[in-house]
């Protein structure tokens, strides 16, 4: 890795570049950590239509991380990535919907993003010895609803389904979850 290329690269504008840049700030790696250089280089290949920058911009307004936290912005920038069927962008506005982070609560429309999320063919969380398995943590978010009876019924079975389909992908949370529901009795023994 040259990070002298990288970084002329990156400001002549080319989008991986930028994208390279702006992870390794955000994480250190070759450089010192710094998230307002992590930020100015996500946006720079988030404007450019790179659907991961678009999701981490999201990601950084959420959290505040390199810059204010700014919940709408954060918002206009997942629907951008999840318009491109991005999962992690599609299950964060999911959850905006359910915790009315900077706008209405919505149910509805969180079942929504959850729901596509849980069966995105670009998940995260792709292994190629499973097929497209969707992405396990908008699976939990489901299973979540169904045990809350968050705009949907109360139903210990259905919140088991998906919460299993996030544990068949190794997923720590649908283990927890699990767990602290006592959903293990609902669940297929011979489908784990």
């Amino acid at each position: 890795m040259n990070i002298k290329q990288i970084i002329k690269d990156a400001y002549l504008g080319d989008i991986k570049a930028q994208w390279d840049l702006s992870n390794m700030y955000y994480q250190g790696d070759g450089v010192s950590k710094d998230n307002k250089k992590a930020f100015y280089w996500t946006l720079k290949s988030a404007t450019q239509c790179h659907t991961s920058s678009q999701y981490n911009l999201g990601y950084l307004y959420w959290s505040g991380k390199g810059t204010a936290v700014d919940y709408e912005s954060a918002f206009y920038w997942f629907n951008k990535a999840a318009e491109k069927g991005h999962a992690p962008s599609q299950n964060y506005l999911g959850v905006m919907h359910r915790d009315g982070h900077g706008i209405d609560k919505d149910y509805e429309e969180a079942f929504i993003w959850f729901l596509m999320a849980s069966n995105s063919s670009l998940s995260c969380c792709y292994d190629a010895r499973k097929g497209n398995s969707g992405n396990p943590i908008a699976q939990c978010n489901l299973g979540l609803m169904y045990i809350e009876g968050n705009g949907v019924p109360e139903s210990k079975s259905e919140a088991a389904h998906w919460v299993n389909l996030a544990y068949r992908q190794d997923c720590k949370l649908a283990v927890e979850i699990l767990d602290e529901y006592e959903l293990w009795d609902y669940i297929d023994k011979y489908i784990i």
